[in-house]
């Protein structure tokens, strides 16, 4: 195994520029991926953050009086993921609307009679997600007796979540296709290494050495280069995130949300999947190469 690792270093450093072009590349290309990654998360941190704050607003009838509303909060108070349910009276409706308004409340002032009905306002439950959830709670709730109709953002949501659901999409195949890059970069690398070195391949085999022989220490070398490809790209978008950060926070942007870098477990993954990527190309130029 000593005799593996230091011909792979030794040849590592033999073609050092066919292998920091391709660890260039490499890095560049997980880079890319972790970049995308990283905004795929905080933007699923902020729409969730973002959701806690959804509202659905139950009005009830004109004609429902209190003990209707409190029967019909009650009864929205006891449906499975529902947080909190606030009545709120037409008169106050009216007064957060002429607040609103500020200048122009002046518009509101000719009416005889509240237009406004009374309202229920329920918060859903943290662990509800998905618009379809959403949607499921809300129509359960507009048809509880004496609500007459149902208002939450719904346009809003399936815009975020459409944008969401296509930033998912486009992660899983930009990943998936960088990857293949990757496999493709670490193939012809080690192509060009074992041409170079075909004569000196061939004069081995002579005077009798085994395949595993010839074979392991490429196998090091793709994996290394995966490997410290894949660090590098980590690297340098944990270099990019501490000198951005600090000047975005000092702006005043997004004050309310903290962006946070990749979890440690997903760079590991990362790394793994470079160094696989990189065997599993070194794999298939020696089968095609030494024929083995």
């Amino acid at each position: 195994m000593i005799r593996v690792l230091r011909r792979a270093f030794s040849d590592f450093i033999r073609h050092r520029f066919l292998h920091g072009v391709c660890l260039f590349t490499i890095a560049l290309a997980v880079f890319i991926v972790c970049a995308f990654t990283m905004f795929f998360i905080n933007a699923g941190d902020l729409m969730k953050q973002w959701q806690r704050g959804v509202r659905i607003n139950a009005y009830l009838e004109q004609d429902a009086g209190q003990s209707t509303a409190r029967k019909a909060r009650e009864a929205a108070g006891q449906i499975e993921g529902v947080e909190s349910v606030s009545y709120i009276p037409r008169e106050q409706g009216l007064a957060w609307l002429k607040d609103q308004l500020g200048a122009q409340s002046s518009l509101l002032s000719d009416l005889e009679e509240n237009p406004l009905p009374d309202a229920l306002e329920i918060k859903p439950a943290e662990g509800l997600e998905g618009v379809e959830e959403i949607e499921s709670l809300a129509e359960k709730i507009s048809a509880l007796p004496g609500v007459a109709d149902v208002e939450y953002a719904r346009k809003w949501l399936h815009q975020f979540y459409g944008i969401y659901n296509l930033f998912r999409i486009t992660a899983f195949v930009m990943a998936g296709l960088v990857f293949v890059a990757i496999m493709f970069i670490v193939a012809n690398t080690m192509r060009l290494i074992l041409y170079s070195r075909r004569e000196e391949i061939e004069i081995t085999r002579i005077i009798g050495a085994d395949e595993a022989f010839i074979k392991y220490p490429f196998y090091l070398e793709a994996a290394m280069l995966g490997l410290c490809g894949g660090a590098a790209g980590v690297g340098l978008l944990y270099c990019a995130y501490i000198t951005v950060m600090p000047n975005i926070s000092a702006a005043g942007f997004l004050p309310f949300f903290r962006v946070r870098f990749i979890p440690p477990a997903f760079a590991a993954f990362i790394l793994i999947s470079s160094m696989l990527v990189g065997w599993l190309g070194c794999w298939i130029t020696i089968r095609r190469f030494l024929r083995v």
